[in-house]
């Protein structure tokens, strides 16, 4: 019985999902400190409040935002004041916003098959200022 719970052990310290996240230094994040150098392909910057955030399962976030800025590019899909749907990868590294937390977002767009526009954020690392890029399509 010994063996069979120290394999069990060993097989879930292996997989992948199972790996904890080494530390806050390694925490992400939704929001932006700083952006000195935009990530390119973009849709929008801006300062946005979340309303209502949601883990679905280990993966999936999604969260309601109100746009209290327009910093960047935006092609009139946004304004200040709109209500917009985030949804974006959950890790054990995060991201762990929560709502009522504010801060500036880099998003893509996507029309979802609803035919609603939903922002799918990068995620941004405060640690050593690495981000990436969302996965529009997990």
């Amino acid at each position: 019985m010994h063996y069979l719970l120290t394999l069990f052990s060993f097989v879930l310290l292996a997989s992948p999902q199972a790996q904890a996240c080494r530390g806050p230094s390694m925490e992400n994040t939704l929001f932006f400190k700083a952006i000195s150098n935009p990530p390119a392909g973009a849709d929008v910057i801006a300062k946005v409040a979340l309303l209502d955030v949601t883990v679905m399962d280990f993966y999936k976030g999604e969260a309601t935002a109100k746009v209290l800025q327009v910093i960047g590019p935006a092609e009139a899909r946004v304004h200040k004041g709109d209500i917009i749907s985030l949804k974006y990868l959950v890790s054990s590294c995060g991201p762990y916003d929560q709502s009522g937390h504010v801060g500036t977002i880099v998003a893509k767009a996507v029309t979802d098959c609803s035919g609603r526009l939903v922002w799918h954020p990068y995620t941004y690392r405060v640690s050593d200022g690495t981000f990436w890029a969302p996965s529009i399509n997990k």
